[in-house]
């Protein structure tokens, strides 16, 4: 007889509290934005997460990852870039980038490489903004969606600084 697999589930949460008064959640492995990591592989519920609980589930490829927001729309950005299921829609989420919107994202998170410390780097970020804009693609939430796949919610600060002086 063949054993069943059950996929392991674990909630990531703002605070334990979060999910604990939920009876079936509070059952489960909760990591939050003070406490561990997901184990990459089963299912991550992301459950009204704030940008510094997500940003311990950037980095999984292997895991399903629920999210359930608290403020409606607040992470579409991230759920495009990754291409994700909208289970009300029922519709994939994509941002449909093209090719130069791309490269200044990515000029964008380069120049993040020491957290966007210097003038420099906030001279440079301005520079690939402009672009971003040239290309018809400046849009400030998946910016910042895209700079958060790689980046810490600390340097996510100083970026949003350099932007809104732009």
């Amino acid at each position: 007889m063949a054993r069943s697999r059950r996929a392991r589930l674990t909630v990531v949460a703002p605070q334990k509290n979060s999910a604990t008064h939920h009876p079936e959640l509070a059952k489960l492995e909760i990591v939050t934005e003070r406490s561990g990591s997901p184990r990459d592989g089963g299912v991550v519920l992301a459950w009204c997460p704030t940008y510094k609980v997500m940003e311990k589930v950037q980095r999984l490829e292997k895991s399903v990852v629920v999210l359930v927001e608290w403020i409606p729309g607040e992470f579409d950005a991230w759920a495009k870039l990754r291409g994700a299921y909208n289970a009300v829609t029922r519709q994939v989420m994509d941002f449909g980038l093209r090719p130069e919107a791309i490269k200044a994202l990515e000029g964008i998170v380069y120049e993040g490489y020491n957290g966007w410390h210097d003038d420099i780097a906030a001279r440079m970020t301005r520079s690939h903004l402009e672009d971003l804009t040239n290309a018809g693609a400046y849009d400030r939430e998946l910016m910042l969606a895209y700079a958060r796949q790689t980046k810490s919610e600390t340097s996510i600060q100083r970026l949003k600084k350099i932007i809104d002086r732009s």
